[in-house]
C-alpha cells in the first residue's frame, strides 16, 4: 500500500467515525426512548422510556456507534503521526484512547439501560444509570479537549496554521460550553469537534508539507 492510499484510508476512518456515531445514535433514537434519557429527563419521562423494551433498532444504533470507536482510534494516531509525533503526539494518542475508552463505557451503560427496559428496572435505578451515562458522556469532552490541544499544537509547528488554530477554537468553545450549559452550549461543541475531525481528515491526508527551514526550528526546540 502506498503512502498516498495509506493516508486516504485513516483519513477515511475520521470521517467514518463522524458518520457512524451520527447516524447510529440516530437509528438507536428512532428505535427506543432510553437513547434521549439525561439528566435533566423527569422521574415521568424515565418511567415512561424504561416501561417498554428496546426495539432492535437501538441494537443496530448501538452496533454502528461502537464500530464508530475503532474508526476514530485509527484516525487519532495516524493524525497525530502525520502531524509529527513526539511528545504532543504522545499526548494526542493516550487523549485518544481515553477518550475511546470513556465512550465505549458510556454506550455500555447505556446499552444496559435499553437491556433492562421493559424488564421491571424501577426508576430509581434507570436515574442512577442515566446520571452515570452523562458523567462519562461529559467526561469525553474534556478528553476531545486533550486531544485538540496536541493536535492544535502540532499543526502549528507545522505551519499548518488553519487546521492548528481550529482545534484550539474548538477545543476553547467545548471548555466555555461545558462551564456554561452541558445540556445547550455543550452540545453544540459536540458538533464542532465532529466538524473538525472531518475538516482535518481532508486537510492531513492532502498533506501540506511545511517550509525545511520551519521544521528544522521546530524540531531544535
Amino acid at each position: 500500500m502506498n503512502e498516498r492510499t495509506h493516508d486516504r484510508l485513516f483519513a477515511g476512518c475520521g470521517i467514518a467515525f463522524v458518520v457512524l456515531t451520527l447516524v447510529g445514535a440516530g437509528i438507536a433514537t428512532l428505535g427506543g426512548k432510553t437513547h434521549n434519557l439525561t439528566i435533566s429527563s423527569t422521574p415521568t419521562q424515565i418511567a415512561h422510556a424504561v416501561a417498554k423494551p428496546a426495539g432492535t433498532a437501538v441494537w443496530i444504533g448501538a452496533y454502528l456507534e461502537l464500530l464508530s470507536v475503532g474508526a476514530f482510534l485509527a484516525f487519532a494516531i495516524w493524525a497525530c503521526a502525520k502531524l509529527g509525533g513526539g511528545l504532543l503526539g504522545a499526548i494526542g494518542r493516550a487523549a485518544a484512547t481515553g477518550y475511546a475508552t470513556v465512550t465505549i463505557a458510556s454506550l455500555g451503560v447505556m446499552a444496559a439501560i435499553a437491556y433492562r427496559a421493559g424488564h421491571g428496572m424501577g426508576v430509581q435505578l434507570a436515574t442512577t444509570l442515566v446520571t452515570v451515562n452523562e458523567a462519562l458522556y461529559v467526561g469525553t469532552w474534556f478528553l476531545t479537549v486533550f486531544f485538540l490541544l496536541a493536535a492544535g499544537a502540532l499543526s502549528l509547528t507545522r505551519m499548518r496554521r488553519a487546521l492548528g488554530w481550529s482545534a484550539i477554537g474548538v477545543a476553547a468553545l467545548t471548555l466555555i460550553g461545558t462551564a456554561v450549559s452541558l445540556e445547550n452550549l455543550g452540545q453544540m461543541s459536540g458538533m464542532l469537534w465532529f466538524a473538525w475531525i472531518v475538516y482535518a481528515s481532508v486537510a492531513i491526508a492532502r498533506g501540506k508539507p511545511a517550509p525545511a527551514g520551519a521544521v528544522a526550528v521546530a524540531h531544535s526546540a
